[in-house]
């Protein structure tokens, strides 16, 4: 392994990072959050999509530098610029990988293999090398040639099937859910077995992570259920099958930038002692007492009576307050938040989890910092890097090239 000699968990571990946009540098930034030397391969000639996503540079700036999302995304990592088009910048990126741990790359299936960079040349350069791929379907099978991202394999695991009320069609769960709540944490976790698996036997191994079956793990017991006993699960809204009475309901508008913005607050009662609890709060004994809802079975039966009467308690009062209130009685709440609030969340705020970090071209900007706390390790977060900002260090340093080589890879644009 090579790397800084920290006391960082994965100090010494090297990870060249062809990622793109979500699934790939999102799984490698907690690798590199550990302490990992992750030295991200980009390019001028095709830049990164994420580095033209919000906030974009103003009118008259030219910059990849300045993308909130990407810089979130891609933080501690170091950035070369090569030109894989080109066989000396093809060239220069397989001679990092003798002295490389791991590999990750999310394009199309094939795609590595087609470029002259997939797992059997690297395993010809470092046997034990441990490499990662996220394709949408993985590389066998009949939906190999299948190309998307996020939000098609959500709808192929079934996740837009099971998400919207039953009495809608089926919706997407927003945006690329699956790119962010899933599939980079199943690659992190993957890759951290892996390296534990080489460190006892030595030896290196191909992850070949199909991004919509690792979403279908989303779906909870729906394919179970439909494999074996052929019932298909409608969809339910906020409900679900472990609680009830369980929603978002509204409270007291707030009036913000000249308009009312609605506030709800989510409550999920869990068994009987949260139920009595929660009608003490909304001022209702007399649901408690009343056989109609006294078990769960009942509760479930009667849901839309339930929700009617708690939304009459909630929808003159602050989110806020609601949240508290049930909070203090033991019932499971919490308030619907847009990321201003996040940010401005105590919990997290007492975690110290976002960080303010400063970047040589967006300024101070609000990163994620690691969502665990390890006893004896003190995360630093760093700014992600400009495009190309650690050139010199890597084809220097690491690949050991003279200052007319690396000239010569300006001119002739295989450095770029």
């Amino acid at each position: 392994m090579s790397g800084n000699g920290s006391n960082m968990p994965l100090a010494g571990v090297r990870v060249l990072d062809f990622g793109w946009r979500a699934v790939a540098p999102i799984s490698v930034r907690t690798l590199a959050w550990a302490g990992a030397e992750v030295i991200r391969i980009e390019s001028t000639t095709r830049h990164d999509g994420a580095r033209q996503m919000d906030p974009v540079p103003q009118q008259g700036q030219s910059s990849f530098n300045m993308s909130g999302w990407f810089n979130n995304y891609n933080a501690n990592k170091l950035s070369i610029s090569l030109n894989l088009r080109h066989p000396k910048g093809k060239d220069l990126a397989l001679r990092l990988v003798p002295d490389s741990d791991v590999v990750v790359e999310n394009f199309s299936a094939g795609t590595m293999d087609r470029m002259g960079l997939g797992y059997e040349v690297m395993k010809s350069l470092r046997p034990d090398i441990i490499m990662c791929s996220h394709s949408l379907a993985g590389l066998t099978g009949c939906w190999k040639n299948v190309k998307g991202h996020g939000p098609m394999g959500a709808a192929m695991a079934g996740l837009h099937y099971l998400a919207g009320y039953e009495y809608s069609d089926p919706i997407s769960p927003g945006h690329a859910f699956t790119d962010y709540a899933v599939n980079p944490h199943v690659s992190s976790f993957a890759l951290m077995a892996a390296l534990h698996h080489r460190e006892k036997t030595g030896k290196g191994q191909y992850i070949d992570l199909s991004q919509y079956e690792s979403i279908i793990s989303t779906t909870g017991t729906a394919v179970l259920e439909y494999s074996t006993l052929e019932r298909v699960q409608p969809r339910m809204g906020n409900r679900s099958y472990h609680a009830s009475p369980q929603g978002v309901y509204p409270c007291a508008s707030v009036f913000i930038d000249d308009r009312d913005e609605d506030r709800y607050c989510a409550i999920s009662v869990t068994n009987d002692e949260e139920w009595s609890s929660l009608c003490g709060v909304i001022g209702r004994p007399d649901l408690a007492s009343d056989e109609k809802y006294a078990t769960f079975e009942a509760r479930k039966a009667n849901e839309d009576e339930l929700d009617e009467a708690i939304s009459a308690w909630t929808s003159d009062k602050p989110a806020e307050e609601v949240f508290r209130a049930m909070q203090d009685a033991g019932v499971p709440a919490g308030v619907v938040q847009n990321g201003k609030e996040l940010l401005e969340d105590p919990q997290l705020a007492a975690r110290g989890h976002y960080r303010k970090v400063v970047h040589a071209e967006a300024g101070e900007t609000t990163y994620d910092g690691p969502p665990y706390i390890m006893s004896g390790v003190d995360f630093e977060i760093k700014p992600a890097p400009l495009l190309g900002e650690h050139n010199d260090y890597v084809l220097k340093s690491v690949l050991n090239l003279s200052e007319d080589e690396i000239n010569e890879g300006y001119v002739e644009g295989f450095i770029a």
